[in-house]
């Protein structure tokens, strides 16, 4: 693997990078899932749950990123960095694929039935 070649000086700005990139998508689906669950009539007009309900999958998905940057290390140390770079390409194809319903509803919406009554002659 051409990552255990290379010096912590160009490493460093690679992983840097590969956060920012999952970072940002990070925040826009935990705000995507926020503003469905707003539109949730178990929750709308209630704004307490609501808070409660964003806490939790904001706090969640805190405590996988700690979790998952605590397997960082040990994966190193015992098979390299090559090992790193499958781990977070492991977890980010994952999170595609328990997101993959809900990317699929926001690519290709149903489509709407026409209303006849709406027709004007």
């Amino acid at each position: 693997v051409y990552s255990e070649d290379l010096s912590a000086l160009v490493l460093l700005p690679m992983l840097a990078t590969m956060g920012i990139l999952v970072g940002g998508p990070n925040n826009i689906i935990t705000s995507a899932v926020a503003a469905d669950l707003a539109s949730h009539p178990s929750v709308k007009g209630n704004n307490k749950s609501l808070g409660t309900v964003t806490g939790l999958i904001n706090g969640c998905g805190s405590i996988t990123a700690s979790i998952g940057l605590l397997a960082v290390g040990p994966l190193q140390e015992a098979f390299g960095w090559g090992s790193v770079w499958l781990f977070l390409i492991g977890c980010t194809a994952t999170g595609t694929l328990l997101m993959s319903t809900k990317i699929y509803a926001e690519l290709f919406p149903p489509a709407e039935e026409e209303d006849s009554s709406d027709i004007n002659v």
